[in-house]
């Protein structure tokens, strides 16, 4: 029974050191970290049969079909104007990090934004061309963020997911869920 014990203990012992260590502060980045060294890193590509996410809702158009057609014409043009052909790095994937941005609203539940493209700079993907995807964080599971608060910079901090997928205004590299948001301050 000793020799059983001891080796539990021994396996024990081994996996708890074997395991990754837990990461205390989360990972301060800047835009240009999430951009893998040239030959590193996976590239960009969204499989094709993934939902678009943030696709506005036929009924919410109230029967106007061609306001749904106009507002869906307009926001695939402004996709196709978003850069090709880069790569995003697997090595943050799982990562603890925090990073300032400005929101780019998908889903806007009353009063409050729910989903969103957080994205290096104002206006990007709705009044100017899109970043490349992997310049766009798709950030979801939140309680809300105030549109009154919708124009001002914010630090998100989470868990960071290395995870291609489209919306309805670019193809994004990355993922964050749950996150918490701040104010942004230097």
């Amino acid at each position: 029974m000793r020799i059983f014990i001891a080796g539990f203990l021994a396996m024990m012992f081994a996996s708890f050191t074997m395991a990754e260590p837990v990461q205390a502060e989360p990972l301060t980045l800047d835009w240009e970290d999430l951009i893998p060294p040239e030959g590193k890193g996976q590239i960009l590509s969204v499989p094709g049969n993934s939902p678009t996410i943030g696709t506005p809702k036929r009924e919410d158009f109230e029967g106007n079909d061609d306001e749904y057609a106009e507002m869906i014409d307009l926001y695939e043009a402004q996709r196709y104007t978003q850069p090709q052909g880069v790569s995003i790095r697997t090595d943050l994937n799982g990562k603890i990090v925090r990073i300032p941005g400005f929101i780019t609203p998908l889903e806007i539940d009353g009063e409050n934004v729910v989903e969103f493209l957080l994205v290096p700079y104002v206006g990007a993907c709705i009044h100017v061309p899109s970043p490349p995807g992997n310049q766009i964080i798709y950030v979801s599971k939140i309680k809300g963020i105030s549109l009154d608060k919708m124009w001002d910079p914010i630090w998100i901090t989470g868990k960071l997911k290395a995870k291609p997928m489209t919306t309805i205004l670019a193809d994004v590299g990355y993922h964050m869920e749950k996150v918490k948001i701040e104010p942004y301050q230097e």
